[in-house]
Protein backbone atom coordinates (compact mmCIF):
# COMPACT_ATOMS: atom_id res chain seq x y z
CA UNK A 1 0.00 0.00 0.00
CA UNK A 2 1.23 3.59 -1.24
CA UNK A 3 1.90 6.04 1.38
CA UNK A 4 -0.99 8.33 0.13
CA UNK A 5 -3.40 4.91 -0.27
CA UNK A 6 -2.56 4.51 3.49
CA UNK A 7 -3.17 7.83 4.81
CA UNK A 8 -6.93 7.99 2.54
CA UNK A 9 -7.28 4.46 4.69
CA UNK A 10 -6.73 6.17 7.76
CA UNK A 11 -8.61 9.31 6.90
CA UNK A 12 -11.86 7.19 6.20
CA UNK A 13 -11.81 5.33 9.10
CA UNK A 14 -11.46 8.67 11.65
CA UNK A 15 -14.17 9.93 9.68
CA UNK A 16 -16.25 7.28 10.68
CA UNK A 17 -15.41 7.53 14.28
CA UNK A 18 -15.56 11.41 13.89
CA UNK A 19 -19.21 11.43 13.19
CA UNK A 20 -20.01 8.86 15.79
CA UNK A 21 -18.12 11.67 18.13
CA UNK A 22 -20.15 13.98 16.51
CA UNK A 23 -23.57 12.45 17.39
CA UNK A 24 -22.51 12.11 20.85
CA UNK A 25 -21.55 15.71 21.07
CA UNK A 26 -25.11 16.52 19.60
CA UNK A 27 -26.91 14.33 22.45
CA UNK A 28 -24.98 15.79 25.28
CA UNK A 29 -25.34 19.64 24.04
CA UNK A 30 -29.08 18.75 24.19
CA UNK A 31 -28.90 16.99 27.58
CA UNK A 32 -26.60 20.17 28.83
CA UNK A 33 -29.86 22.37 28.13
CA UNK A 34 -32.17 19.65 29.40
CA UNK A 35 -29.81 19.58 32.82
CA UNK A 36 -28.89 23.85 33.23
CA UNK A 37 -33.09 24.66 32.90
CA UNK A 38 -34.07 21.91 35.70
CA UNK A 39 -31.32 22.93 37.98
CA UNK A 40 -32.09 26.61 37.46
CA UNK A 41 -28.36 27.41 35.70
CA UNK A 42 -28.16 29.73 32.67
CA UNK A 43 -26.82 28.51 29.36
CA UNK A 44 -26.85 29.79 25.68
CA UNK A 45 -29.62 27.68 24.82
CA UNK A 46 -30.27 29.20 21.68
CA UNK A 47 -26.95 28.82 19.93
CA UNK A 48 -26.13 25.26 21.68
CA UNK A 49 -29.30 24.17 19.97
CA UNK A 50 -28.31 25.69 16.90
CA UNK A 51 -24.81 24.28 17.14
CA UNK A 52 -26.28 20.89 18.21
CA UNK A 53 -28.15 21.26 14.78
CA UNK A 54 -26.12 22.15 12.38
CA UNK A 55 -24.16 19.33 13.48
CA UNK A 56 -26.84 16.27 13.05
CA UNK A 57 -27.45 17.96 9.31
CA UNK A 58 -24.05 18.07 8.53
CA UNK A 59 -23.09 14.39 9.68
CA UNK A 60 -26.13 13.36 7.83
CA UNK A 61 -25.15 15.36 4.85
CA UNK A 62 -21.64 13.68 4.82
CA UNK A 63 -22.92 9.99 5.34
CA UNK A 64 -25.25 10.38 2.02
CA UNK A 65 -22.34 11.96 0.52
CA UNK A 66 -20.30 9.19 1.37
CA UNK A 67 -23.15 6.54 0.52
CA UNK A 68 -22.76 8.08 -3.26
CA UNK A 69 -18.68 7.94 -3.45
CA UNK A 70 -18.90 12.14 -3.77
CA UNK A 71 -16.72 13.16 -0.95
CA UNK A 72 -12.85 12.03 0.13
CA UNK A 73 -12.44 11.25 3.60
CA UNK A 74 -9.88 13.62 4.12
CA UNK A 75 -12.01 16.64 2.52
CA UNK A 76 -14.57 15.50 5.16
CA UNK A 77 -12.74 15.31 8.29
CA UNK A 78 -10.97 18.74 7.32
CA UNK A 79 -14.38 20.22 7.11
CA UNK A 80 -16.21 18.93 9.87
CA UNK A 81 -13.01 19.91 12.00
CA UNK A 82 -12.89 23.68 10.79
CA UNK A 83 -16.93 24.09 11.09
CA UNK A 84 -16.32 22.24 15.41
CA UNK A 85 -13.84 24.52 15.84
CA UNK A 86 -15.95 28.08 14.82
CA UNK A 87 -18.73 25.94 16.70
CA UNK A 88 -16.61 25.90 20.04
CA UNK A 89 -15.45 29.58 19.19
CA UNK A 90 -18.75 31.10 19.31
CA UNK A 91 -19.95 28.52 21.99
CA UNK A 92 -16.72 29.81 24.11
CA UNK A 93 -17.82 33.31 23.33
CA UNK A 94 -21.34 33.18 24.76
CA UNK A 95 -20.12 31.31 27.66
CA UNK A 96 -17.27 33.07 29.59
CA UNK A 97 -14.87 33.32 26.42
CA UNK A 98 -11.11 32.56 27.05
CA UNK A 99 -12.11 32.05 30.79
CA UNK A 100 -13.99 28.96 29.95
CA UNK A 101 -12.33 25.58 30.92
CA UNK A 102 -13.49 23.72 28.24
CA UNK A 103 -11.35 26.05 26.07
CA UNK A 104 -8.95 23.02 26.30
CA UNK A 105 -11.05 20.72 23.77
CA UNK A 106 -9.35 23.03 20.93
CA UNK A 107 -6.45 20.97 22.15
CA UNK A 108 -8.76 17.58 21.21
CA UNK A 109 -9.02 19.12 17.76
CA UNK A 110 -5.47 19.54 16.63
CA UNK A 111 -4.31 16.04 18.34
CA UNK A 112 -8.13 15.13 16.03
CA UNK A 113 -6.48 16.27 13.25
CA UNK A 114 -2.67 15.48 13.74
CA UNK A 115 -3.56 11.75 13.78
CA UNK A 116 -6.12 11.47 11.13
CA UNK A 117 -5.12 14.09 8.88
CA UNK A 118 -1.47 15.32 7.34
CA UNK A 119 0.93 17.18 8.21
CA UNK A 120 -0.44 20.68 5.99
CA UNK A 121 -4.30 20.06 8.14
CA UNK A 122 -2.34 19.36 11.49
CA UNK A 123 -0.80 22.56 11.12
CA UNK A 124 -3.91 24.61 9.38
CA UNK A 125 -5.94 23.22 12.91
CA UNK A 126 -3.13 24.36 15.18
CA UNK A 127 -3.19 27.74 13.32
CA UNK A 128 -6.79 27.94 13.30
CA UNK A 129 -7.32 27.15 17.03
CA UNK A 130 -4.61 29.19 18.28
CA UNK A 131 -6.22 32.22 16.47
CA UNK A 132 -9.63 31.30 17.24
CA UNK A 133 -8.30 31.20 21.33
CA UNK A 134 -7.08 34.49 20.61
CA UNK A 135 -10.06 35.74 19.63
CA UNK A 136 -11.87 35.22 22.34
CA UNK A 137 -9.81 37.84 24.14
CA UNK A 138 -11.23 40.05 21.85
CA UNK A 139 -14.64 39.26 21.69
CA UNK A 140 -14.92 38.44 25.35
CA UNK A 141 -13.24 41.03 27.72
CA UNK A 142 -12.20 39.36 31.06
CA UNK A 143 -14.93 40.05 33.78
CA UNK A 144 -17.77 40.96 31.09
CA UNK A 145 -20.14 38.32 32.09
CA UNK A 146 -21.33 38.51 35.45
CA UNK A 147 -21.88 34.46 35.88
CA UNK A 148 -18.82 34.20 33.96
CA UNK A 149 -16.18 31.56 35.39
CA UNK A 150 -13.76 33.32 38.08
CA UNK A 151 -15.16 36.69 37.27
CA UNK A 152 -14.94 37.78 40.74
CA UNK A 153 -11.30 37.68 40.27
CA UNK A 154 -11.02 39.70 37.01
CA UNK A 155 -8.06 42.24 37.83
CA UNK A 156 -4.46 42.02 36.30
CA UNK A 157 -3.52 39.04 38.58
CA UNK A 158 -6.34 37.43 36.32
CA UNK A 159 -5.62 38.21 33.14
CA UNK A 160 -2.20 37.56 33.01
CA UNK A 161 -3.28 33.54 34.23
CA UNK A 162 -5.51 33.94 31.04
CA UNK A 163 -3.00 35.00 29.10
CA UNK A 164 -0.42 32.66 30.28
CA UNK A 165 -3.36 29.48 29.89
CA UNK A 166 -3.31 31.37 25.88
CA UNK A 167 0.36 30.90 25.68
CA UNK A 168 0.63 27.13 26.96
CA UNK A 169 -1.99 26.31 24.93
CA UNK A 170 -0.17 27.36 21.92
CA UNK A 171 2.92 25.95 22.45
CA UNK A 172 1.09 22.66 23.58
CA UNK A 173 -0.55 22.46 20.36
CA UNK A 174 2.69 23.18 18.46
CA UNK A 175 4.34 20.11 20.34
CA UNK A 176 1.51 17.90 19.80
CA UNK A 177 1.13 18.61 15.95
CA UNK A 178 4.90 18.14 15.64
CA UNK A 179 5.31 15.19 17.74
CA UNK A 180 1.97 12.96 16.54
CA UNK A 181 2.65 13.91 12.66
CA UNK A 182 5.84 12.76 12.85
CA UNK A 183 5.64 9.52 14.62
CA UNK A 184 2.12 9.06 12.46
CA UNK A 185 4.03 9.33 9.72
CA UNK A 186 6.54 7.20 10.49
CA UNK A 187 4.20 4.25 11.52
CA UNK A 188 2.72 4.69 8.29
CA UNK A 189 6.18 4.23 6.71
CA UNK A 190 6.64 1.24 9.21
CA UNK A 191 3.54 -0.24 7.56
CA UNK A 192 4.00 0.92 4.13
CA UNK A 193 7.49 -1.70 4.49
CA UNK A 194 5.70 -4.18 6.08
CA UNK A 195 3.19 -4.45 3.42
CA UNK A 196 5.64 -4.52 1.04
CA UNK A 197 7.83 -7.37 2.84
CA UNK A 198 4.34 -9.28 2.72
CA UNK A 199 3.83 -8.71 -0.86
CA UNK A 200 7.33 -10.02 -1.58
CA UNK A 201 7.07 -13.20 0.89
CA UNK A 202 3.32 -13.50 -0.62
CA UNK A 203 5.65 -13.32 -4.77
CA UNK A 204 8.28 -15.34 -3.36
CA UNK A 205 6.18 -18.27 -2.16
CA UNK A 206 3.83 -18.45 -5.50
CA UNK A 207 7.55 -18.72 -7.45
CA UNK A 208 8.56 -21.35 -5.47
CA UNK A 209 4.77 -22.93 -6.03
CA UNK A 210 5.68 -22.47 -9.41
CA UNK A 211 9.10 -23.34 -9.66
CA UNK A 212 8.33 -26.65 -8.02
CA UNK A 213 5.92 -27.42 -10.60
CA UNK A 214 8.56 -26.68 -13.47
CA UNK A 215 10.96 -28.67 -11.30
CA UNK A 216 8.39 -32.01 -10.93
CA UNK A 217 7.14 -31.09 -14.61
CA UNK A 218 10.52 -31.19 -16.27
CA UNK A 219 11.27 -34.46 -14.26
CA UNK A 220 8.38 -36.50 -15.14
CA UNK A 221 8.87 -35.66 -18.78
CA UNK A 222 12.31 -35.99 -18.67
CA UNK A 223 12.26 -39.63 -18.18
CA UNK A 224 9.99 -40.63 -21.07
CA UNK A 225 12.03 -38.52 -23.19
CA UNK A 226 15.17 -40.47 -21.77
CA UNK A 227 13.41 -43.59 -22.70
CA UNK A 228 12.42 -42.31 -26.47
CA UNK A 229 16.29 -40.79 -26.88
CA UNK A 230 17.65 -44.58 -26.05
CA UNK A 231 14.61 -46.11 -28.20
CA UNK A 232 15.74 -43.49 -31.39
CA UNK A 233 19.70 -44.08 -30.76
CA UNK A 234 19.47 -47.83 -30.84
CA UNK A 235 17.02 -47.88 -33.61
CA UNK A 236 19.24 -45.55 -35.58
CA UNK A 237 22.36 -48.16 -35.00
CA UNK A 238 20.56 -51.21 -36.19
CA UNK A 239 19.21 -49.41 -38.80
CA UNK A 240 22.86 -48.01 -39.48
CA UNK A 241 24.40 -49.93 -42.68
CA UNK A 242 21.59 -51.74 -44.35
CA UNK A 243 20.02 -49.85 -47.41
CA UNK A 244 15.87 -51.23 -46.82
CA UNK A 245 16.02 -49.66 -43.27
CA UNK A 246 17.52 -46.13 -44.08
CA UNK A 247 14.17 -44.43 -44.00
CA UNK A 248 13.85 -46.17 -40.68
CA UNK A 249 17.23 -44.60 -39.44
CA UNK A 250 16.61 -41.13 -40.74
CA UNK A 251 13.39 -41.23 -38.72
CA UNK A 252 14.92 -42.22 -35.37
CA UNK A 253 17.79 -39.35 -36.28
CA UNK A 254 14.90 -37.10 -36.21
CA UNK A 255 13.33 -38.60 -33.59
CA UNK A 256 16.45 -37.93 -30.97
CA UNK A 257 17.27 -34.58 -32.76
CA UNK A 258 13.68 -33.55 -31.31
CA UNK A 259 14.07 -35.16 -27.93
CA UNK A 260 17.00 -32.87 -27.59
CA UNK A 261 15.01 -30.07 -28.60
CA UNK A 262 12.34 -30.86 -26.16
CA UNK A 263 15.06 -31.55 -23.18
CA UNK A 264 16.36 -27.96 -24.67
CA UNK A 265 12.41 -26.27 -23.99
CA UNK A 266 12.19 -28.04 -20.61
CA UNK A 267 15.20 -26.12 -20.04
CA UNK A 268 14.13 -22.87 -21.17
CA UNK A 269 10.98 -23.85 -18.83
CA UNK A 270 13.37 -23.69 -15.70
CA UNK A 271 14.86 -20.83 -16.56
CA UNK A 272 11.43 -18.82 -16.82
CA UNK A 273 10.65 -20.31 -13.70
CA UNK A 274 13.57 -18.78 -11.57
CA UNK A 275 15.87 -21.78 -11.45
CA UNK A 276 19.06 -19.84 -12.82
CA UNK A 277 20.69 -20.12 -9.58
CA UNK A 278 24.13 -20.83 -9.93
CA UNK A 279 24.85 -19.05 -13.19
CA UNK A 280 28.44 -17.50 -12.82
CA UNK A 281 28.66 -14.20 -14.47
CA UNK A 282 30.92 -13.37 -17.70
CA UNK A 283 32.12 -11.40 -19.67
CA UNK A 284 29.81 -11.04 -22.62
CA UNK A 285 29.53 -9.07 -26.18
CA UNK A 286 26.28 -7.19 -25.46
CA UNK A 287 25.63 -6.25 -28.92
CA UNK A 288 26.15 -10.26 -30.21
CA UNK A 289 23.76 -11.42 -27.76
CA UNK A 290 21.30 -8.76 -28.56
CA UNK A 291 21.94 -9.89 -31.88
CA UNK A 292 21.56 -13.77 -30.92
CA UNK A 293 18.52 -12.95 -28.93
CA UNK A 294 16.75 -11.13 -31.96
CA UNK A 295 17.33 -13.99 -34.38
CA UNK A 296 15.97 -16.65 -31.71
CA UNK A 297 12.86 -15.04 -31.86
CA UNK A 298 12.18 -15.37 -35.48
CA UNK A 299 12.61 -13.92 -39.04
CA UNK A 300 9.23 -12.00 -38.53
CA UNK A 301 10.71 -10.87 -34.95
CA UNK A 302 14.20 -9.76 -36.32
CA UNK A 303 12.66 -7.89 -38.96
CA UNK A 304 10.92 -5.83 -36.91
CA UNK A 305 13.37 -5.17 -34.11
CA UNK A 306 15.08 -1.71 -34.25
CA UNK A 307 18.35 -2.58 -32.22
CA UNK A 308 20.86 0.05 -31.24
CA UNK A 309 23.78 -0.44 -28.64
CA UNK A 310 25.78 1.92 -27.82
CA UNK A 311 29.92 2.12 -28.75
CA UNK A 312 30.95 2.30 -25.47
CA UNK A 313 28.81 -0.22 -24.02
CA UNK A 314 31.26 -3.20 -25.08
CA UNK A 315 31.34 -5.72 -23.21
CA UNK A 316 29.34 -6.35 -19.61
CA UNK A 317 29.78 -9.21 -17.01
CA UNK A 318 26.33 -10.69 -16.33
CA UNK A 319 25.02 -14.13 -16.58
CA UNK A 320 24.69 -14.77 -19.99
CA UNK A 321 22.06 -17.21 -20.06
CA UNK A 322 19.99 -15.75 -17.77
CA UNK A 323 20.48 -12.29 -19.56
CA UNK A 324 19.24 -13.85 -22.95
CA UNK A 325 16.04 -15.44 -21.02
CA UNK A 326 14.91 -12.13 -19.69
CA UNK A 327 15.82 -9.66 -22.68
CA UNK A 328 14.15 -12.67 -24.87
CA UNK A 329 10.82 -12.15 -22.61
CA UNK A 330 10.66 -8.80 -22.50
CA UNK A 331 11.14 -8.15 -26.30
CA UNK A 332 8.69 -10.96 -26.49
CA UNK A 333 6.16 -8.82 -24.64
CA UNK A 334 6.95 -5.82 -26.65
CA UNK A 335 6.06 -7.19 -29.99
CA UNK A 336 2.84 -8.99 -28.83
CA UNK A 337 1.41 -5.64 -27.03
CA UNK A 338 2.49 -3.92 -30.83
CA UNK A 339 0.60 -4.08 -34.25
CA UNK A 340 1.41 -6.95 -36.17
CA UNK A 341 4.15 -4.55 -38.43
CA UNK A 342 4.66 -2.12 -35.72
CA UNK A 343 8.45 -1.71 -34.50
CA UNK A 344 9.71 -2.35 -31.59
CA UNK A 345 12.92 0.09 -30.10
CA UNK A 346 15.51 -1.32 -28.16
CA UNK A 347 17.95 1.16 -27.21
CA UNK A 348 21.77 0.15 -24.95
CA UNK A 349 23.56 2.42 -23.55
CA UNK A 350 25.80 2.72 -19.98
CA UNK A 351 26.19 5.70 -18.02
CA UNK A 352 28.90 4.98 -15.57
CA UNK A 353 29.14 2.11 -14.22
CA UNK A 354 25.41 1.24 -14.85
CA UNK A 355 23.87 -0.62 -17.91
CA UNK A 356 21.02 0.56 -19.26
CA UNK A 357 18.63 -1.07 -21.80
CA UNK A 358 15.46 0.34 -22.62
CA UNK A 359 12.90 -1.52 -24.84
CA UNK A 360 9.98 0.42 -26.50
CA UNK A 361 7.01 -0.77 -28.16
CA UNK A 362 3.86 0.74 -30.22
CA UNK A 363 0.90 -0.45 -28.56
CA UNK A 364 -2.26 0.82 -26.90
CA UNK A 365 -0.18 1.41 -23.78
CA UNK A 366 -1.09 0.65 -19.97
CA UNK A 367 -2.85 3.03 -17.43
CA UNK A 368 -1.16 4.38 -14.33
CA UNK A 369 -2.66 1.18 -12.10
CA UNK A 370 -1.53 -1.34 -15.00
CA UNK A 371 2.03 0.35 -14.58
CA UNK A 372 1.73 0.00 -11.09
CA UNK A 373 0.53 -3.57 -11.12
CA UNK A 374 2.95 -4.99 -14.34
CA UNK A 375 5.68 -6.47 -12.15
CA UNK A 376 3.63 -8.46 -10.04
CA UNK A 377 3.38 -12.40 -10.26
CA UNK A 378 0.85 -13.16 -12.83
CA UNK A 379 -0.59 -9.96 -13.93
CA UNK A 380 -0.92 -9.84 -17.62
CA UNK A 381 -2.87 -7.64 -20.39
CA UNK A 382 -2.89 -10.15 -22.69
CA UNK A 383 -5.94 -12.25 -23.81
CA UNK A 384 -6.63 -15.07 -21.51
CA UNK A 385 -4.32 -18.37 -22.21
CA UNK A 386 -1.97 -15.73 -24.09
CA UNK A 387 0.97 -15.62 -21.34
CA UNK A 388 1.18 -16.24 -17.76
CA UNK A 389 1.88 -12.76 -16.52
CA UNK A 390 5.46 -13.78 -15.43
CA UNK A 391 7.95 -12.06 -17.89
CA UNK A 392 8.09 -8.62 -16.39
CA UNK A 393 7.98 -9.87 -12.72
CA UNK A 394 10.85 -12.67 -13.57
CA UNK A 395 12.60 -9.57 -15.29
CA UNK A 396 12.38 -7.12 -12.31
CA UNK A 397 13.78 -10.25 -9.67
CA UNK A 398 16.41 -10.69 -12.04
CA UNK A 399 17.84 -6.73 -11.98
CA UNK A 400 16.93 -6.84 -8.05
CA UNK A 401 19.19 -9.98 -7.48
CA UNK A 402 22.35 -8.27 -9.49
CA UNK A 403 21.53 -4.91 -7.90
CA UNK A 404 19.82 -3.31 -10.72
CA UNK A 405 15.98 -1.92 -11.30
CA UNK A 406 13.24 -2.54 -14.04
CA UNK A 407 10.87 0.39 -14.49
CA UNK A 408 7.93 0.88 -16.84
CA UNK A 409 6.57 4.41 -18.48
CA UNK A 410 4.42 5.38 -20.94
CA UNK A 411 5.83 5.83 -24.56
CA UNK A 412 5.30 9.67 -26.19
CA UNK A 413 3.45 8.49 -29.09
CA UNK A 414 1.43 5.05 -27.42
CA UNK A 415 2.85 2.38 -26.28
CA UNK A 416 5.30 1.45 -23.24
CA UNK A 417 9.14 1.53 -22.57
CA UNK A 418 10.49 -0.67 -20.38
CA UNK A 419 13.86 0.24 -18.75
CA UNK A 420 16.10 -2.24 -17.74
CA UNK A 421 19.13 -1.03 -15.54
CA UNK A 422 22.28 -3.17 -14.13
CA UNK A 423 25.75 -2.47 -12.77
CA UNK A 424 28.33 -2.67 -15.87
Amino acid sequence: MTPSASASATSEIGLTWFMRLRWWAVAAQLAAVVLARAIGERLPDGPLLAWAALMALTNAAVQQLRRHSKIEGAAALGGLLVLDLLALTSLLALSGGPSNPFSIVYLVQVSLASVLLSARWAWATVLLSVGCYGLLFGLVPVGAHDGAHHAHAAGAAFRAHLWGMFFAFSGAAVLVATFVTRVTRALRAREQELSGARERLARSERLASLMAQAAGTAHDIGTPLATIALAATELEREAAGRGDLQRIGSDARLIREEVERCRGLLDRLSARAGELVGEVPALVDLAALIERVGVSLGSDCAARLRAEVAPQVGQVRVPPRAFAQVVSNLLRNAFDASPRAGLVELRVTRQGSRLQLEICDRGSGMTPEQLAQAREPFFTTKEPGAGLGLGLFLADRFAGQLGGSLSLRPREGGGTCVTLELPA
